[in-house]
């Protein structure tokens, strides 16, 4: 596809530069003693979303003599947006693992506290209980009902001020994958919406604004892919996504009602946003082309744009003209290149149908920026800025 924009807006990942040194020894007695790793032939690792671990490699450890210890040593050359700690795991990479070798449960977290540290523990240790990390007023709906879909948890963020001024509506932003909206329990990491927004309204850098933030559920990539995917694997017969119509129902027909009729909302279009990341970039994404009479405001953070083939960029190109949609697009150069050029894809498909870079459509490659809540986190201040500025001041 023809690129149209001569450069893409860089930004660095705004971490904090203070690199800190892990070693990591991992126990594999018992794996070993179960029979299902065999130190002569598998290696086990660690993977993480903090640079320079990620999910896709296993970062190896070397054993230890000849008993059940490994260890690695990793330098991490800054450490996470917001204070957050580390996400990772460990990993066997063999044959016929359990789990595909993946540790069981959560994920682990380990703060990076200082500018050497030890982690030492067994493989599959239990995971200690995640504190929820709230800020602000957030309300929970904890068992939200629809006809269409599963139920699930709602997580309504009110602004600074909120009841101080009973008679002010506020703008309203959805936002898909909830449970880490504003809050880490679920995985460790969070996009610290509740923490960013509250201090730009504090500082009177956006608009004030409530967040809306809607839970997945098992059924999150059928119900955020929109296009039906069938495959076929050892004679068996797949079938994947196609749901995003009845997710569009639940939000159209039953959440939003229900956030307009509870909380002092201004229900237009152009105050009503919708976001996510990953396929939740590209279900935002279908609702703004689907629904742009009801949201007119879209993140769209490293959207799955090839999934179906690439069908989001087919219905972009099919567009008579430009609609009436303000757009924030991102990605991160550590990605993969499959996300960061079909990022660049819908940048350039937007483009071509009108939509102006700074006007309308703000696009962002994060330099050192990965596939993680922590990333999209230190990016939520650029998205609120460009999506609920600070309205200009009338003249008296």
């Amino acid at each position: 596809m023809r690129q149209l924009f001569g450069c893409a807006l860089l930004m660095s990942l705004p971490l904090t530069a203070q690199p800190a040194t892990v070693t990591f020894t991992i126990d594999m007695k018992e794996p070993i003693a179960k029979g299902w790793f065999d130190p002569a032939t598998e290696t086990v690792g660690v993977r993480g979303a903090q640079a320079p671990l990620n999910w896709e490699e296993t970062l190896a450890a070397t054993r230890v003599g000849e008993g059940t210890l490994y260890r690695v040593t990793v330098t991490f050359p800054e450490r996470p947006y917001g204070g957050q700690p580390v996400a990772y795991k460990f990993k066997a990479d063999g044959k016929d693992n359990p789990d595909n070798g993946w540790e069981k449960d959560r994920n682990r977290l380990l703060s990076l506290s200082g500018a050497t540290q030890t982690v030492e523990r067994a493989f599959d240790a239990p995971v200690p209980p995640y504190p929820v990390t709230f800020s602000g007023t957030v309300r929970v709906h904890k068992d939200f009902q629809s006809k269409f879909l599963a139920p699930r948890e709602v997580q309504v963020w009110l602004p600074p001020g909120y009841d101080k001024e009973p008679e002010r509506r506020y703008p309203v932003l959805y936002m898909h994958d909830g449970q880490n909206v504003f809050d880490s329990s679920q995985m460790g990491m969070e996009w610290q919406v509740d923490e960013t927004a509250g201090r730009l309204v504090e500082a009177g850098a956006i608009e004030p604004l409530i967040v809306v933030a809607v839970a997945s559920t098992e059924a999150r990539t059928d119900e955020y892919r929109p296009y039906v995917h069938e495959y076929e694997e050892d004679g068996r017969k797949f079938k994947e996504g196609g749901k995003t119509g009845l997710y569009a129902r639940l939000l159209l027909e039953e959440l939003k009602p229900f956030i307009d009729r509870t909380y002092r909302t201004l229900t237009d279009a152009s105050h009503t946003g919708v976001g996510g990341a990953s396929y939740g970039g590209l279900v935002s994404l279908w609702l703004g082309l689907h629904y742009p009479d009801v949201f007119g405001k879209l993140i769209v953070s490293s959207a799955s744009a090839r999934w179906g083939d690439g069908a989001i960029l087919r219905e972009i190109s099919a567009l008579p003209g430009k609609k009436g949609l303000k757009i924030w697009e991102d990605v991160g150069t550590n990605e993969g290149e499959d996300l960061l050029l079909g990022a660049r894809e819908i940048r350039d498909a937007l483009a071509a149908k009108g939509w102006k870079e700074g006007v309308d459509l703000q696009y962002l490659e994060q330099k050192g920026g990965t596939h993680s809540e922590t990333a999209w986190a230190s990016r939520v201040e650029g998205m609120l800025r460009f999506l609920f500025p600070k309205p200009a001041a009338v003249p008296k």
